[in-house]
């Protein structure tokens, strides 16, 4: 099986949301024409996920985040950096694939981001909501309960707390959540009827959505944004392990960017 032939099978998975004009979803090193060996699967394209990647026997990375650290991977003022071309020329002699899966899977139903997270904070059926976002009842329980919840689901992933802005003692009923870095507080609240939302450390400012989150008083959980994702990778390297049997797959574990310091 060659790289573009499964880049070719994750666009029959589109299921009309992405513009395959203008998408993010392409190859960004490597010959399509590469035989597959091996592939792995995870959040970003991390120098030592690469080497883990390598060590592992693949060839082809398929990842969700970009590999030079911005949207489009093309940022000249980036690129130029020493630690970058480091980084680069070890993706160049390796003849590493790299093949993102970003757009497709940030709406894919079910087994895409915002499905998966959901799933991972055993939020049950979704009672609303479409395409990157999602509502779910919590009736009778408080803002702090539901944080609680979720901070015991997140410490799995290196996140041993999360952040609740807002009242916390409130009874809440509608929680929405969004997708990745896609978790714009006002369009939640306004467009979803919300009274507690979760939302990523990427997806808010907080002297804007924070401050409008309490003077509102409507709590917000803040989590970790590769934390809210990592189920959707998983789902991801076991949806190509199903599908392709006859080629090594291999996740990536990644987790939460920072620790928690304290005295």
């Amino acid at each position: 099986m060659l790289a573009q032939e499964l880049q070719a099978y994750l666009r029959t998975l589109n299921g009309g949301w992405v513009n395959i004009e203008k998408t993010v979803d392409t190859l960004k090193s490597g010959s399509p024409d590469a035989e597959i060996q091996g592939i792995a699967v995870a959040w970003m394209t991390y120098t030592w996920a690469i080497r883990q990647a390598l060590s592992l026997g693949c060839n082809v990375f398929v990842t969700h985040e970009p590999t030079y650290y911005n949207h489009w991977d093309n940022d000249a003022s980036i690129l130029g950096l020493q630690a970058v071309r480091d980084k680069q020329a070890l993706i160049e002699r390796s003849n590493l694939v790299i093949l993102r899966c970003h757009d497709l899977w940030d709406q894919m139903p079910e087994i895409g981001i915002p499905d998966s997270w959901a799933h991972f904070l055993g939020l049950g059926q979704a009672i609303a909501g479409q395409g990157y976002f999602r509502v779910y009842d919590v009736s009778g329980r408080t803002a702090v309960a539901v944080a609680q919840a979720v901070a015991e689901r997140t410490r799995h992933l290196g996140q041993e707390a999360v952040q609740l802005i807002g009242p916390a003692d409130k009874p809440v009923t509608r929680l929405c959540i969004g997708t990745g870095a896609i978790t714009p507080f006002l369009t939640l609240i306004r467009d979803y009827q919300a009274d507690l939302v979760i939302c990523t450390d990427d997806g808010i400012s907080h002297w804007r959505d924070a401050a409008f989150a309490i003077d509102m008083d409507i709590p917000m959980i803040v989590v970790n944004h590769p934390v809210s994702e990592e189920a959707g990778m998983i789902n991801l390297a076991d949806h190509l392990r199903a599908k392709f049997p006859h080629i090594p797959v291999h996740h990536i574990p990644q987790r939460c960017m920072f620790r928690l310091i304290g005295r």
